[in-house]
């Protein structure tokens, strides 16, 4: 069911303790963001669009207006600073095929709430949002399908004189949205951190039951609740770090389905809990670390349901919680991805296919493969102790299919991990070499 082979981290292992770990990590896009359905093969943004950035709040409330209805593909880059006082809510709806990006590693909403409202195929990616006061949420996801957000910080403040209602959700996702992926962001400092689901009302219950969302590679920090709660729907919630957490940190509610995996829980006073709301929900868990004074007792699990995950519709990698909280914490949040080329951002979608055969092979296999533009790309193949044992460059052609045939007959029987990489991504297969 799990443990697929995309989204590797490759452990560079050294042989002697007294060396340091080093790893590679890879940001491509995972979860149901990448699943076909609905006119959907998988979640592109504004790629292949015109770009526009924005620097200041007028600037932002004309694109949004011009947004509306508007089904181009199209990226918006914002650069710097934008700010509010008091703080308002931007609103982009009615629509299709956009990519939100912040450029380099300054780019900032302060007091700017965004608002995604019935739109399919969006990408929100490398932001700071934070303390966009109550009733808006800092960035919100509504009747949307096709969502990936990626590398983003989103926070407010926690102190004296902050109650649970001075500022509403950093990340709300609501109303029937779905095929959507949360990742690698650092949510931080807020006391309703995540909802899933907004209301308890079976009626709006039959639209959220199609919510479909993976949430991987998080931090969620200094926070009271909401990491997230979840009505309904279904989660699939794997290698976060939860630190500080004084409340509850994952809630299922109301029917909803939770798979729980190779998460590390410090300092969190609830872990998880099918039960703190009215109407259960169901915890499948497994490979979760609790250290500090997190405990795995204080778990509230009335409900596990782990027939429910039995075909996951995309492939993933667990990675060792051993090295989750140093992973996360350089690799989470603004400021990590490459967004100076803008190109980049209009070819997510240039790998088509990609196969690796005969697999089990005798030595000898073939990576196979197309693309929708010219591109170079090179082949990388790794042993599961993460040592290059073979690389190759290539060059891909508009049409039909590309083929390298490659020969590991010197190597030992095993599984190998054969990555196929471009500047503007990476896919990832496991092969089995026999003798």
């Amino acid at each position: 069911m799990m443990n697929k082979s995309f989204y590797t981290l490759l452990l560079l292992l050294s042989f002697f303790t007294t060396k340091a770990v080093v790893y590679e990590v890879d940001f491509s896009m995972t979860g149901y963001a990448t699943v076909e359905g609905e006119g959907h093969e998988t979640t592109t943004g504004g790629a292949g669009g015109d770009t526009k950035t924005v620097t200041t709040l007028s600037e932002l409330e004309t694109f949004a207006k011009n947004r509306e209805k508007n089904t181009t593909p199209e990226i918006l880059f914002i650069s710097g600073k934008i700010e509010a006082n008091p703080s308002r809510v931007f609103t982009i709806k009615h629509g299709a095929n956009l990519s939100v990006i912040g450029l380099g590693n300054d780019a900032e909403l302060a007091g700017v709430g965004l608002k995604i409202w019935d739109y399919k195929n969006v990408i929100v990616r490398n932001l700071k949002i934070h303390e966009v006061f109550y009733p808006n949420d800092a960035l919100s996801i509504e009747e949307c399908q096709h969502v990936w957000i990626d590398h983003n910080e989103l926070h407010s403040i926690i102190g004296p004189g902050i109650g649970v209602d001075t500022y509403d959700g950093l990340l709300d996702i609501k109303k029937g949205s779905r095929y959507i992926t949360v990742s690698w962001n650092y949510l931080h400092d807020h006391m309703k951190c995540m909802l899933i689901g907004h209301t308890d009302n079976a009626s709006q219950g039959e639209e959220d039951k199609a919510m479909r969302i993976t949430i991987h590679h998080n931090i969620f920090e200094n926070t009271n609740g909401r990491n997230p709660s979840l009505r309904w729907g279904a989660a699939h919630i794997y290698n976060n770090l939860y630190f500080n957490i004084d409340d509850y940190a994952i809630a299922l509610r109301q029917g909803a389905h939770g798979l729980i995996e190779n998460n590390v829980f410090f300092d969190v006073n609830i872990p998880v809990s099918t039960n703190k709301f009215d109407g259960d929900g169901f915890a499948c868990m497994s490979g979760n670390v609790y250290s500090g004074t997190a405990l795995e007792s204080k778990n509230s699990i009335t409900q596990t349901g782990c027939d429910f995950w039995e075909t996951l519709p995309y492939e993933y990698s667990l990675d060792e919680t051993a090295l989750m909280e140093k992973l996360l914490r350089e690799n989470c949040g603004i400021g990590i991805i490459d967004t100076t080329n803008t190109n980049s951002f209009k070819q997510v979608a240039a790998l088509k296919f990609f196969d690796v055969y005969p697999n089990p092979a005798f030595g000898e296999f073939t990576v196979s493969f197309s693309a929708d533009h010219n591109e170079k790309y090179s082949v990388a193949i790794y042993n599961l102790q993460g040592k290059k044992v073979y690389s190759k460059d290539i060059s891909a052609t508009n049409t039909g299919q590309n083929e390298v045939f490659i020969s590991l007959q010197k190597y030992r029987q095993g599984i190998y991990l054969v990555s196929l990489l471009s500047a503007h991504c990476t896919e990832t297969r496991k092969v089995i070499l026999i003798e």
